[in-house]
């Protein structure tokens, strides 16, 4: 199997066999990378956000909690650091091996595909390139649709601030300890610790969320509505 395999490569012209050869090893690489990623150990975020800049000086109030640090999200607006692959830097995003990748894989199979509809080499190794610059944008896109809609579908505590909110376990008076509260943020019930400075909440009262407390919980009042 081996030597006809060989032969049939031989027998090809040099311009089929570099987009054989091109396919082939662009197509291993994308299926490794694609189960890498898959398995947790490859990072679909890092091949998009390549070369931007991931670090940025987070300056956060958090109720009375004041927060310096380094990190990807800016806590106080909600917004993530893959904001910044849209933005004026995000042209470096496209030189990262992930989209090498893609161009090849494009580049190859296109002229292989192409071959028997466009016999003249020089219109074919064209017609190829734009295959491979159309597979490297599909796949931006659909990679930074993706982050969009994590970013989008992300849970920001803040974003509690001024919801409707319903006792979970009672909360005692007076700020003496803490109970829980089921809130709705974007469609997705959340669960989490609260406090208030009022008179003690038993479970089932409907809360308003006054404002955050730390990263995990929240001041809570009676709703009067």
């Amino acid at each position: 199997m081996f030597t006809s395999i060989t032969q049939w490569f031989t027998n090809l012209d040099s311009t089929m066999q570099v987009f054989w050869s091109i396919a082939i090893a662009a197509s291993v690489v994308f299926l490794i990378q694609n189960a890498l990623m898959l398995m947790g150990i490859g990072d679909m975020d890092s091949d998009v956000d390549a070369d931007v800049g991931t670090d940025f000086d987070v300056h956060t109030d958090v109720g009375d909690a004041d927060l310096t640090g380094t990190a990807d999200t800016d806590l106080s607006t909600g917004h993530s650091g893959h904001e910044s692959t849209l933005g004026p830097a995000g042209i470096f995003s496209l030189f990262t091996l992930r989209n090498f990748i893609n161009f090849f894989l494009g580049f190859g199979w296109g002229g292989i595909s192409l071959a028997g509809a466009i016999p003249h080499r020089g219109l074919l190794v064209v017609a190829a390139l734009l295959c491979g610059l159309f597979f490297v944008a599909v796949f931006v896109m659909m990679f930074r649709a993706i982050l969009r809609l994590e970013t989008n579908g992300a849970f920001h505590i803040q974003d509690c601030v001024g919801l409707t909110a319903t006792v979970y376990l009672r909360i005692p008076a007076a700020h003496a300890g803490a109970g829980k509260v089921q809130v709705s943020v974007n469609g997705s019930v959340h669960e989490l610790d609260a406090f208030t400075d009022g008179d003690f909440l038993p479970t089932g009262t409907r809360v308003q969320i006054v404002k955050v407390i730390d990263s995990g919980s929240l001041l809570v009042k009676r709703n009067d509505e």
